[in-house]
């Protein structure tokens, strides 16, 4: 019965860390300006580089359905969001199953948020939520990527 139990555990283990592998989407974070001063706006820009036959959603939906790309932002005092998050340039079609206009990357997806800064040393942290989808049989996958800038 031991060994049963173990090769399931095992197995289990392997399964759990295969899931991970799957990231048809690798983020890049940078800020502009570099090193912001008490009180100036930051662009946070999020850049995703996107396997081919892949794709991910815009920040902005115009249909029911689709999760759109969102920041979780982690509030600690040291800055004030701006605004929301832009999608700059996403491409667009009309989707049959969500009947309706989407908005989408292939490629290269880029993403702007601002902020202000409010206090020296800040530090933003969070994830960038996103669903990327294979344009071979529509399946998509949950992507949660952490990130951190510090001023």
């Amino acid at each position: 019965m031991k060994k049963v139990f173990s090769i399931f555990f095992c197995f289990g283990i392997v399964f759990l860390m295969s899931v991970d592998i799957l990231k048809p989407v690798k983020w890049t974070f940078t800020s502009t300006p570099k090193k912001p001063a008490i009180g100036q706006t930051v662009d946070l820009v999020f850049t995703g580089k996107i396997e081919k036959d892949w794709y991910i959603y815009s920040s902005e939906l115009k249909v029911e359905g689709p999760n759109p790309t969102e920041l979780d932002l982690i509030s600690n005092g040291s800055y004030q969001k701006v605004g929301k998050l832009v999608a700059v340039n996403p491409k667009e079609k009309y989707d049959k199953i969500w009947e309706g206009t989407i908005h989408y990357f292939v490629k290269e997806a880029k993403f702007i948020q601002k902020v202000k800064i409010l206090k020296s040393d800040a530090t933003i942290e969070g994830k960038i939520n996103s669903y990327t989808c294979t344009l071979k049989d529509g399946s998509c996958i949950p992507n949660k990527d952490k990130f951190s800038f510090k001023f």
